[in-house]
């Protein structure tokens, strides 16, 4: 039997530097947690300091694992330790996330748990681990009392937050029946209320009044498509909405669109007095009170478009003189004058789709005084300046909505129209480039920009622009109508009586498409005369240009139609000769007449107002002339 001393075991240096970085991270566990206790209501800050106190504990339990692995390898412990310590390590860390998030509780005993049980765990754990690691304490230290001792200890902390969490759950479970039986009870009532809503809607018949139907409209009414389309049967709905808004009912200027109603002269009188009545009960009640939705007159919240459909329709201008007096005896403020800048916006609209320029113009000019700031203002005044040939004006305008707006490919094109009336060909091109450039799929732009290449001869140019506005609006008469004249200019006939053909189908009472039909088949040399009979049974006899079909047709004669057009009497004379000039020559130059044809384009070309389409025709057509 060896009689030698057992070798000395080499010094814990692996255990001391772990235990000196699980000491760095407990500590910044801690300064976590004392920040998390005392945030206040701090959210972000409590949650920052909860979630760097985890990753500190994340780490630390590792390194605390790390720490009783070494002891039980370099060291000595109990079998019945080591399977504790085992289970009991994840246990803890369990235990010390649970406290953190325990938040108070209403345990007196148990209120230090959340902050004490992740401090109080790891220094017997780490304790436990040295003493293995080191087995010449265990003489001091024996190893059962000592491990019972320690792991004892870690089970008691391990333990602690246990009951509170067992109330906590137990709460929560209590809270998750009472929602689920609120939830029951509130989805019942909500059946029954449907139940409710549809035996008075299945009530409703031929003879109820619109009102009561006016019950289930609105984006809330889950019955409200069944409600409109139930109210547009109504005989008596026009009625019925005159009456409502007599009665002090406002919706019919709410739905007056999905209602279908018609602006009769009982409509108007009663919507005039209703928009008075109601204007003049939102006053202020004294200069100092702010203004708010809630003070404002019954019209559409968003937008007041009924304000633009009713002053194209009826004399309003009560309503709108007790409507601004109203809402002007409120404090001055943006949200004040936003609402009177729209209602002056929207009467302008309705003023020019009625063509009162002036009353349009003065209205759009109170809009920017208003908000001046307010890009689509600003466009709608250079639309009627526009429509008054006033163009400098209108650039002025859009220009300014471009400055506010700076991707507004609407104003481009508009700033292009203007630009194309003062015949600034390059300059149009221009703003039709950055409308297009904004909105590929703009088809007008596509459109008017091919307008000015054919304009400037630059055919090709011009067709792959109607090409381009086909392509994304396969049925724009305009587009057929125009690609096909420039392939007439470039005595493409054929492809042009093609595009004629495609715009009269879509449009079959435009005579002008019918004319050029007519030029094309002659040109390609087809039967143009009985196709234009043909065209000519759903043009509108009674109005200009029909007696130009009439004279091709033989029905009366060409000299008398140029005549008419001609004489001094006729307020459209210079337009009607222009046109009668040109169709006449192009005739003559098709039939081979080239010294008439010659006399009639040069005059066409001459005496046409500078906008008009013959005007450029007619320099074509003298250019192929021999």
């Amino acid at each position: 039997m060896s009689t030698d001393p057992a070798p000395p075991r080499s010094p814990p240096v692996g255990a001391v530097m772990v235990l000196v970085l699980a000491g760095l991270l407990y500590a910044g566990m801690i300064a976590c947690l004392n920040d998390y206790q005392s945030g206040g209501e701090d959210a972000f800050g409590r949650g920052l300091s909860s979630a760097f106190a985890i990753l500190f504990g994340l780490a630390l339990w590792g390194l605390l694992g790390i720490l009783l692995l070494i002891g039980r390898v370099k060291g000595e412990m109990p079998g019945w330790a080591a399977i504790a310590v085992a289970i009991l390590l994840p246990l803890s860390a369990i235990a010390a996330a649970i406290a953190m998030d325990l938040g108070a509780s209403d345990v007196w005993w148990l209120a230090w748990a959340p902050i004490l049980v992740p401090i109080l765990l790891p220094p017997p754990i780490a304790a436990y681990a040295i003493w293995a690691r080191l087995p010449q304490l265990h003489r001091a230290l024996p190893p059962n009392p000592t491990s019972a001792v320690l792991l004892g200890l870690v089970v008691l902390l391990t333990l602690a937050p246990m009951p509170q969490y067992t109330v906590n759950w137990l709460r929560q479970v209590a809270e998750a029946r009472r929602e689920e039986a609120a939830s029951l009870a509130e989805q019942e009532a909500e059946e029954e209320r449907r139940r409710q809503n549809r035996e008075r809607f299945d009530k409703l018949t031929a003879d109820s009044p619109l009102w009561e139907w006016a019950v289930f409209f609105g984006k809330n009414s889950e019955f409200d498509q069944e409600a409109i389309a139930g109210a547009l049967k109504l005989t008596h709905r026009q009625a019925d909405a005159e009456e409502a808004l007599r009665r002090g009912m406002g919706f019919p200027l709410v739905e007056y669109r999905r209602l279908d109603l018609a602006a009769t002269p009982a409509f108007c009188v009663a919507a005039n007095d209703f928009l008075r009545q109601d204007a003049a009960a939102h006053r202020a009640p004294d200069n100092d009170t702010e203004y708010t939705p809630d003070a404002q007159p019954y019209t559409e919240p968003d937008d007041v478009a009924v304000v633009e459909w009713l002053t194209q329709h009826c004399d309003i201008d009560d309503a709108i003189a007790q409507i601004r007096d109203t809402v002007g005896g409120y404090k001055p403020s943006s949200s004040r004058d936003a609402y009177l800048a729209v209602v002056a916006w929207r009467r302008g609209n309705g003023f020019w789709e009625r063509d009162d320029a002036a009353r349009a113009l003065r209205e759009y000019d109170e809009a920017l005084r208003l908000r001046p700031d307010n890009d689509q203002f600003h466009k709608s005044r250079g639309d009627i300046y526009f429509n008054m040939a006033r163009y400098d004006d209108a650039l002025a305008d859009y220009d300014e909505a471009i400055r506010l707006n700076p991707g507004y490919s609407e104003a481009y094109y508009s700033r292009g129209n203007a630009y194309d009336r003062k015949g600034e060909d390059d300059k149009a091109i221009a703003a039709f480039d950055d409308a297009i450039r904004m909105a590929p799929e703009f088809v007008a732009a596509h459109n008017n920009r091919g307008l000015v290449y054919a304009r400037q001869g630059k055919l090709d140019l011009a067709i792959q622009d109607y090409d381009a506005a086909l392509q994304y609006a396969p049925k724009f008469r305009l587009a057929f109508s125009n690609r096909g004249r420039v392939r007439f200019y470039l005595a493409a006939y054929a492809d042009a009586a093609a595009d004629f053909g495609a715009a009269l189908q879509l449009k079959p009472d435009n005579v002008y498409d019918a004319l050029w039909l007519y030029l094309s088949r002659l040109r390609a040399g087809q039967d143009a005369r009985e196709a234009l009979r043909g065209d000519a049974a759903k043009l509108d006899r009674s109005a200009w240009p029909y007696p130009i079909i009439a004279a091709l047709l033989g029905e009366t004669d060409e000299t008398a139609v140029l005549v008419a057009a001609g004489s001094d009497t006729n307020p459209n004379r210079k337009g009607q000769e222009c046109e009668a000039n040109f169709y006449f020559g192009a005739k003559k130059a098709a039939e081979g007449d080239t010294a008439t044809a010659r006399h009639r384009l040069s005059a066409a070309t001459a005496d046409c107002p500078a906008d008009y389409l013959e005007r450029i025709a007619a320099k074509f057509e003298l250019a192929k002339l021999p």
